[in-house]
């Protein structure tokens, strides 16, 4: 469901997407986060918890179903899979070197290298961007510090 956030938009509700055969999540829905762009632009990203993955939809107008991503293993690191995540973030702010085009984080309930309790795993919202076809806006414009101002 959209809801709009201002208090002039009132209490109307839009449906965005399902779970389900007609839909592209897998159930549970387990977190939200808005990658900011120019002028109003960017993307809503959904934790589709189900089937580990995140669905990516366009910020503006009717909400458009862009496409779907996941964060795979890296053996070579030893990193695994995000498994069962409970919450989901993204900034287009860069932070430093490791992340100049911004970040995606993702809550990953299940560690099997090594066998672990629950951690975050961190990926380069640029190499997300990049791995769509057309790739997906990356705009390192919009400062999280000067909410509420002109930006």
């Amino acid at each position: 469901m959209e809801v709009r956030a201002e208090p002039e938009d009132g209490e109307t509700r839009t449906q965005v997407d399902t779970t389900g055969p007609e839909g592209h999540l897998t159930a549970d829905v387990e977190g939200l986060a808005l990658y900011y762009a120019k002028d109003g632009t960017g993307y809503l990203l959904a934790s589709s918890q189900g089937n580990s993955r995140f669905v990516v939809y366009e910020r503006g107008g009717d909400n458009a179903y862009v496409g779907t991503f996941r964060l795979v293993a890296d053996e070579e690191a030893e990193v695994d899979a995000v498994s069962g995540t409970d919450g989901i973030d993204v900034t287009s702010f860069p932070l430093g070197d490791a992340f100049p085009e911004g970040v995606f984080v993702a809550q990953d309930n299940l560690n099997i290298t090594p066998a672990e309790n629950q951690n975050f795993k961190l990926a380069s919202w640029g190499a997300i961007a990049n791995a769509f076809d057309p790739p997906l806006t990356v705009d390192t414009s919009w400062d999280p510090r000067l909410i509420g101002a002109k930006q």
